[in-house]
């Protein structure tokens, strides 16, 4: 959805709308731009999971079908590049861009200070300079600050790993990482002291030049043909199967859960808080009574892949990509003043996709390269490639590594790794990318020098860039925050990166998984924030070209979220007079909350006539959707199926608000939408109901905008 809007806005008459005034010049030329956005954006990532998650979906057990075809192995191998484009492609930098454009056009149009807040002005007015605003900020800092530990809590476990691989005894447990993020945040914390064009825009370019210098050596070493082949059939399975993809939700898969005791969903899951259903209690029942019986799991009955495959990947990019997005949003925006919203959207959007997708396809076509040879080379060919995960121990491997004692093929996998060649499903996945460079002979202990440099500077630079907008918003949009500040950010996350870790490895041994679950938890606040800011920047690009729809439009009397301001909506260290007294709006409300349906009615009354018998129906029905909606709540107890019913009356209830508001909308000529309506009546229906009983108030609207001045 941000995706195809970003593309409709870059095509449409406002793509040539400025980040900036009319004269502002790019303060940076495009390769340091590029540098520093790929940097901060996905680059990471590229050496991190580059070679191992097309591995883990060609032999980690998936069943890829429904992305695309499926006959052979060499599909397999294809929907495995696919999914990995979809995963790092334009789902991963949509919500960057997003945010970008709007504080853009905001800020450097607007004259607001470079602040998440500023982003949703056209939409909330002066109310971001209320509590509310704070509320959006910290929300945003939250965001970076953890998304910021995700990547180093990602990165310096990949760091420590490349360091054993180049010297043995270099350890890679919690206390090296540990030491490894403070070296890190150190370095970080003077780029940010320099600045922007001292520290950080060298820093990028450095960085970019490495990762390039590797990417492209690889390239040139291996079968270049075959290589660029991968990506050309890469690029266009991509296009064709990317939104197939993108409504991809593993729905019949995720049965598993029903059809387990694992099962976690509200509304089929137990109410005893151990798992299971009423429906799998009577499988497991009903499966008792045969002979012999015991209960299949659906994957083994229907070959479904793992029921936790969207949440383990798809659902973990979601929540990392998105709480990145305040930060690299906002560091694309500080870099991008002075061009225009379609050289941002084709820049920052198509360009990096495309070049990630190079790297990306290289080192994973060469990843499952090396796991065909290895196949080949360590058994008769009687195996079967079905994606499903290989036994090792059958291909002469054992923790993770050649094993020269066992049973079958140990001296054949042992030979075959000396010359540079890995059953990579077999290894570990941060030694994967050192794997495929070991074939080079004597070039390779240079190449994985340059990429342990490569990837400790692409974490730097993602620290540096992460404590710069923490910086930036805590100080209102100050463009040079204080020192001190900058250190304090700095230092901050890197010890909430460490603190996760060692956390993590203590609770469970899984110091990553406390990591990756932060990043999610931290993603789904700011997912609706994003919808709301296309709305935001939509208004904004409107307003900017002056279009009547929006210009001309009459204004809500009231606003639905200015309770945020106790009611007393104005601009920042200033006063404004209120069009309702405190007492009147703080009755209204409370009316709409417990008795909705009296607005609704005077709403009705002045939409359809005095007395107008749709008025009092339209009132009956609402007072029952309503108090029928908490009849079930209060009364259904432990049998959530009552509860789930009223739920239903509320919903009814909502779209009846729904359809009133917009009513009014069009009666008073103000701009608006119906999804904006559903949005505002499902999330805060009070305030909604509040807003117009007020609004009957007012006197409609004459929709006629152009008459002569004198009969104004």
């Amino acid at each position: 959805m941000w995706a195809v809007f970003l593309l409709y806005v870059a095509f449409s008459k406002y793509g040539n709308i400025k980040l900036g005034k009319a004269h502002e010049k790019p303060e940076f030329n495009n390769i340091s731009w590029f540098s520093m956005l790929f940097s901060c954006g996905i680059a990471v990532g590229v050496y991190t999971l580059g070679v191992s998650e097309p591995m883990g979906y060609y032999r980690g057990g998936y069943n890829l079908a429904g992305r695309g075809p499926l006959y052979n192995d060499d599909d397999r191998a294809q929907l495995a590049i696919m999914q990995t484009f979809y995963h790092w492609g334009f789902h991963a930098w949509a919500p960057y861009i997003v945010v970008a454009i709007t504080l853009g056009v905001v800020c450097y149009r607007w004259n607001m200070p470079l602040t998440m807040r500023s982003a949703f002005y056209p939409l909330l007015g002066n109310l971001i300079f209320s509590p509310l605003g704070d509320c959006i900020d910290a929300i945003a800092i939250a965001c970076t600050t953890f998304g910021v530990c995700t990547s180093l809590g990602l990165g310096v476990d990949a760091i420590t790993q490349f360091g054993n691989r180049l010297n043995s005894g270099i350890e890679t447990g919690v206390t090296e990482q540990t030491w490894t993020i403070v070296v890190m945040t150190l370095v970080a914390n003077v780029s940010v002291i320099l600045g922007m064009k001292k520290g950080i825009q060298i820093l990028s370019t450095i960085t970019f030049s490495l990762g390039l210098f590797a990417l492209l050596a690889t390239l040139l070493l291996d079968n270049t043909w075959f290589l660029l082949n991968s990506y050309v059939q890469s690029i266009g399975h991509y296009l064709n199967y990317m939104i197939q993809a993108g409504f991809r939700t593993d729905s019949f898969e995720q049965l598993g859960y029903d059809f387990s005791s694992a099962n976690v969903y509200a509304g089929t899951a137990n109410t005893d808080g151990d798992g299971g259903s009423p429906m799998f209690d009577a499988m497991t029942k009903a499966n008792a009574l045969l002979e012999d019986g015991e209960l299949a799991t659906q994957g083994d009955a229907y070959g479904s892949h793992a029921r936790w495959m969207m949440s383990g990947w798809t659902i973990f990019y979601w929540g990392w990509w998105v709480s990145w997005a305040p930060f690299v949003g906002m560091f694309i925006a500080r870099i991008s003043r002075g061009r225009t919203l379609r050289s941002v959207i084709t820049g920052a959007f198509v360009a990096p996709t495309l070049f990630g997708f190079l790297w990306l396809c290289v080192w994973g076509s060469l990843g499952i390269k090396m796991q065909r040879a290895a196949e080949l080379a360590l058994s008769d060919g009687t195996y079967i490639a079905d994606g499903n995960a290989l036994e090792c121990d059958l291909f002469g491997y054992g923790g993770g590594a050649p094993n020269a004692t066992a049973t079958h093929g140990g001296a054949a996998a042992v030979q075959l790794a000396k010359d540079g060649y890995y059953l990579l499903s077999c290894r570990n996945g941060n030694n994967m990318l050192f794997d495929i460079m070991s074939p080079y002979g004597e070039v390779k202990k240079f190449l994985w020098t340059i990429l342990l440099v490569g990837i400790t500077l692409y974490f730097i630079t993602s620290s540096d860039s992460g404590s710069y907008v923490d910086d930036v918003i805590s100080a209102n949009g100050l463009a040079k925050p204080p020192i001190v500040q900058k250190i304090f950010w700095c230092w901050t996350e890197g010890c909430l990166a460490i603190a996760l870790l060692v956390v993590g490895d203590k609770a469970d041994g899984d110091a990553l998984g406390a990591v990756r679950a932060v990043s999610i938890v931290a993603g789904l606040p700011f997912t609706l924030m994003l919808c709301f800011m296309c709305t935001s920047v939509w208004r904004a690009l409107k307003i900017d070209a002056g279009d009547d729809d929006i210009c001309q439009a009459t204004q809500w009397s009231t606003g639905v979220l200015d309770i945020a301001d106790l009611f007393n909506v104005r601009p920042a260290n200033a006063t404004a007079e209120q069009r309702y007294s405190l007492p009147e709006r703080v009755q209204n409300l409370a009316t709409a909350i417990f008795a909705p349906f009296i607005g609704v009615f005077k709403t009705c009354e002045a939409e359809f006539g005095v007395g107008a018998p749709i008025a009092k129906v339209q009132a009956v029905f609402n007072a029952l959707f309503f108090y029928i909606w908490l009849a079930l709540m209060c009364t259904s107890g432990e049998d959530r199926q009552w509860a789930w019913l009223g739920w239903t009356f509320f919903l009814f209830h909502v779209m009846q608000i729904t359809g009133l508001r917009a009513s009014v909308r069009e009666s008073h000529g103000i701009y608006g939408n119906l999804l904006e309506d559903l949005l505002t009546c499902l999330c805060i229906y009070p305030m909604a109901v509040s807003q117009l009983h007020f609004q009957a108030q007012e006197p409609k609207a004459n929709n006629d905008v152009y008459k002569k001045p004198d009969q104004a």
